[in-house]
């Protein structure tokens, strides 16, 4: 513990070179921060820069009590002066195994926090498979009815933008026309609730995947400022690209109906990745979604994702449990975490490469 002490300090006061121990600190699942009793952050390894959706910079400086509000239990901890471990708590929204203080020389702390992403992962993805042929039989009842007035749609999209002058209005009419073209082809060959065909993934550019969104939303989604935060060394993820496009845009179109008026669309790579509650495979690649919306409550997080379930007048309930579907079938999972003012939805895949 002593060379696990010095590294933290030597790291967050003299900016020192990577050590084992400190390799060892970044290599954790758990959130590390090395906190003063004023609350002023330190350091935070990659588990705590995933938690917080935040990087290094971002975190270091700031207060607990600015991450995680005034009446926060790691608040009480801090004052405490002593070791202790807090259990099944919830913090920023998300469910909390358990959050450990441990007082360290000259005035500041170390504390973990373990996330508890049984439920989160296990259980909404149970929850899906275990509802989902109700919607299943609506989606293709629905798949005849939606083609004939699509049909037209893209008719006459098409022949506007042959007939237009303005290269705005044609790039717009031409938008419309490939989106009703990639209805068609979900309804075709990857009902939303069918598990689609192998053979129909690929590699996929997840930035291509938000541009495409991001094209959309702006023409689609008036009054909500889109912001892009990507990471430039993104891999490649094995999916399907029109599905992908369907459960990104499915979250940001919720966004502007909760009343949202700046989107984030965040890629990173998480260094500290989890892994699939079933497969145990790697998921290091996040797409995140963030709004300033109203916010979800607790106790609608928990049927957030089962269909036909809906807080919105006039809803259908399909949006979410189409979005944990298509992740679930990419090998991934959905996490959000919401608070007023801020909710963020965040969906990790694996590696294309299986790495």
């Amino acid at each position: 513990m002593s060379g696990l002490k010095e590294t933290v300090k030597v790291l967050t006061l003299a900016r020192a070179p990577e050590t084992p121990a400190l390799a060892m600190l970044q290599a954790l699942p758990d959130a590390v921060l090395a906190v003063m009793t004023d609350g002023r952050i330190l350091f935070s390894n990659h588990g705590a820069q995933a938690f917080f959706g935040m990087g290094e910079k971002a975190l270091a400086g700031k207060t607990l009590a600015t991450l995680l509000g005034d009446d926060s239990p790691a608040q009480d901890t801090l004052q405490s002066c002593q070791s202790i471990t807090l259990h099944d708590l919830t913090l920023l929204g998300k469910p909390v195994a358990s959050l450990g203080v441990v007082p360290m020389e000259e005035g500041w702390f170390m504390l973990v926090i373990r996330p508890d992403t049984t439920l989160s992962k296990n259980g909404w993805t149970s929850k899906i498979k275990n509802s989902i042929k109700p919607a299943q039989h609506l989606a293709r009842m629905l798949a005849h009815e939606i083609k004939n007035p699509l049909s037209g749609i893209r008719g006459a999209a098409q022949l506007l933008a042959t007939s237009v002058q303005s290269p705005d209005d044609r790039e717009l009419a031409e938008l419309i026309a490939a989106e009703t073209s990639r209805v068609f082809r979900l309804i075709d060959k990857v009902n939303v609730f069918d598990d689609a065909p192998q053979e129909q993934y690929a590699p996929v550019n997840l930035h291509a995947v938000m541009e495409h969104v991001e094209k959309i939303a702006r023409s689609g989604f008036a009054g909500v400022r889109i912001h892009r935060r990507y990471d430039p060394s993104l891999p490649d993820v094995h999916g399907h690209y029109d599905r992908l496009v369907q459960a990104v845009l499915n979250l940001v179109k919720n966004a502007a109906e909760a009343g949202a008026q700046e989107v984030t669309l965040h890629t990173s790579y998480e260094m500290a990745a989890g892994f699939h509650p079933e497969s145990r495979a790697r998921l290091p690649v996040c797409v995140a979604i963030e709004d300033n919306g109203t916010g979800i409550d607790g106790e609608t997080q928990k049927t957030l994702f089962e269909p036909y379930h809906t807080t919105k007048p006039g809803g259908e309930g399909l949006g979410l449990a189409v979005v944990s579907k298509i992740i679930d079938d990419h090998g991934g999972t959905v996490d959000v975490s919401s608070r007023p003012g801020k909710t963020i939805f965040k969906l990790n895949l694996p590696r294309g490469d299986g790495k």
